[in-house]
C-alpha cells in the first residue's frame, strides 16, 4: 500500500508540474517576443541604414577616386573607399539580427507542450545572440578596431601622401562616424537578457522607451531624424 501511495503521489506531482509548465513557458516566450518586437524597427533601420550609407559611400568614393583630376582628392577618396568598404563588409559579416529573430519567433507554433518547449529554447538562444551582438557593438574591442582602421587611414594621408593636417582630419572624421554608429546601435536586448536572467519576465514591467532615433541612407548621405 505504501508503494502504491508513493507512486500515486509521484504521478500527482508530475502531472501538476506538466500542467504548470505551459503557462510559465508562455510567459517567458511572450516576454522575449515583446522585447524583439520593441527593438525590431530600430534593429532593422540601424542595420540596413548604416549598411546602405557605408556601401553607397564606398561606391561613390571609388568612382570619384577614378575620375577626379585633383591628386589629393583622388588619394582621399581612395582611402575613404577602403574604410567605407570595410565598414559595409563588417555589417554583412556581423549583422544586427534582432528584427529577423522577431519575425522568425513570431512564426513558430506553440500549440502543444512540446512546441512551447522548443519555442522557448529557440527564443532563449536568440536572446543570447542578440544581446551578445549589441554588447559587442558597445565593447572596447569594437571601439579600438574602429580607431585602428581610422588611424591607419589617417596615417596613410599624413605620411604616405605627406599631408599631416589632412591626415588628422581624416582620422577625426572617421572616428566621429564610427562612434556615432556605435551610439545609435540598439541596446534593448542587453537589458532584456539581464531582466530575464533575474526572473523579471513580466511583459507588463519590461516595456522599454519608445525609439526616438531613426537613421536612413540616401546615396552617400546619412539622414538622421530625432523624434521629440
Amino acid at each position: 500500500m505504501r508503494t502504491l501511495s508513493l507512486a500515486f503521489t509521484f504521478l500527482l506531482a508530475f502531472n501538476s508540474q506538466a500542467e504548470e509548465q505551459p503557462p510559465q513557458h508562455q510567459q517567458r516566450i511572450d516576454f522575449i517576443q515583446q522585447q524583439f518586437e520593441q527593438t525590431r524597427n530600430h534593429s532593422q533601420t540601424w542595420q540596413w541604414g548604416w549598411f546602405g550609407f557605408l556601401g553607397s559611400a564606398s561606391v561613390v568614393q571609388t568612382i570619384v577616386a577614378n575620375t577626379a583630376d585633383d591628386d589629393k582628392l583622388q588619394y582621399d577618396m581612395s582611402v575613404g573607399a577602403v574604410t567605407s568598404f570595410l565598414g559595409a563588409a563588417d555589417m554583412l559579416l556581423n549583422p544586427m539580427q534582432s528584427h529577423n529573430y522577431s519575425d522568425q519567433l513570431q512564426q513558430m507554433n506553440s500549440n502543444s507542450v512540446l512546441e512551447k518547449t522548443d519555442k522557448l529554447q529557440q527564443a532563449e538562444a536568440w536572446l543570447v545572440k542578440a544581446a551578445a551582438r549589441e554588447a559587442y557593438e558597445q565593447s572596447w574591442t569594437n571601439h579600438l578596431l574602429a580607431g585602428l582602421v581610422n588611424g591607419l587611414a589617417g596615417l596613410a594621408v599624413a605620411y604616405d601622401d605627406k599631408r599631416p593636417i589632412d591626415g588628422w582630419l581624416t582620422f577625426a572624421t572617421g572616428v566621429a562616424v564610427s562612434e556615432f554608429k556605435i551610439y545609435t546601435a540598439p541596446q534593448t536586448m542587453m537589458a532584456a537578457q539581464q531582466a530575464y536572467q533575474n526572473g523579471n519576465y513580466s511583459t507588463k514591467t519590461a516595456k522599454t522607451n519608445q525609439q526616438r532615433l531613426f537613421v536612413a541612407a540616401a546615396g552617400p548621405n546619412l539622414m538622421i531624424n530625432w523624434k521629440f
